[in-house]
Parts: structure tokens; sequence; C-alpha cells
């Protein structure tokens, strides 16, 4: 099983567009940061997070002391970068897991210290790949996402929009 470690957008992401049952459903084993779940703050939002965690669908793990060393080191070399950020990029890094992220910096930077980088249309891929989200459907969240202000390639989600409406 594929494990994954999610940014806070990404959960934002999929809260918005009402994903998170489909997303856990996709055979990832899926972890975060303290430091991602200590900076949601909207309560609707808490509570389905905490919901995923009692569950045991959501591994949260804790940084140890010589992890902030690493994670305080990333951020000030990537100044546009946030705790939160360099947190889920360092877990990632340390153990070869794939790093689910919407930042376009973050992404950057992970991916030049060489960890495998998705977004949420790998999300959006591997849903309607296996058969968990039709692609009208995906068609009609992502649009959603995009009248939310989702920052997502504006190329990439029209190629799939074609290849979802065109089948």
């Amino acid at each position: 099983m594929q494990i994954v470690v999610n940014d806070t957008n990404i959960f934002f992401d999929l809260i918005i567009a009402e994903m998170v049952e489909m997303f856990l459903r996709l055979p990832f084993e899926v972890h975060t940061t303290d430091f991602v779940i200590n900076e949601i703050e909207e309560e609707e939002q808490k509570i389905i997070i905490a919901e995923i965690i009692a569950r045991g669908e959501l591994i949260v793990v804790t940084s140890e002391p010589t992890d902030l060393e690493i994670v305080y080191e990333k951020m000030n070399q990537n100044h546009q970068l946030s705790i939160e950020d360099c947190s889920v990029w360092h877990y990632s890094e340390v153990n070869n897991f794939t790093l689910l992220t919407g930042d376009g910096a973050l992404r950057k930077a992970a991916l030049k210290a060489g960890v495998d980088v998705k977004g949420l249309l790998f999300v959006f891929d591997e849903l309607v790949e296996r058969g968990l989200l039709l692609p009208q459907l995906a068609f009609e969240k992502l649009k959603i996402l995009l009248n939310a202000g989702t920052r997502l390639p504006q190329k990439e989600c029209d190629d799939r929009i074609k290849m979802w409406l065109n089948g």
C-alpha cells in the first residue's frame, strides 16, 4: 500500500469538494504531521479531520526535537515555506513517502530534494481510474474547486475536463 503524506491544502480541497470519503477509499495509507493538524482552524474542518483520525484512517505523526531542527533549517533555506510545509516535506523525505500538496513552492523545493510529489489532480486521476468517481462527477467536483479559487494548473485541468466529458 502506498503511503501518502498530506499537506493542509489537500485536506481543505477535499473537504470543499466533499471528496474526503472517496479519497479514503483509495489504496493509500494517509499520514500527516501534527503541525498540519494544528493549522486547521475552521470548526467544520476540525470535526471532519478528527473523525478520520478517530477511525484510524489518518495517521498523525508528532515531530521529534531532532526533526524540528531539520524543519527549521528547511524553513531558513526556503523563506516562502511555512513550518507546516517543511514538516510534511521532511517527513516525506526521510521516510521515502509520496507528498501530496497543492503548494507550488513546496512542490518545487521537495522535488528538488528528490521527494515524490503529487497533487490534487493525481487524486482525481486515481479516483476516476479506480471507478470511485465517475468522469461527469469528477468534472463537477473540479469545477467546484476552480470556482472556490483553488490554484490548479489550468492546462492540466482543461485536458482532464476534455477527457472526462468526451470519455
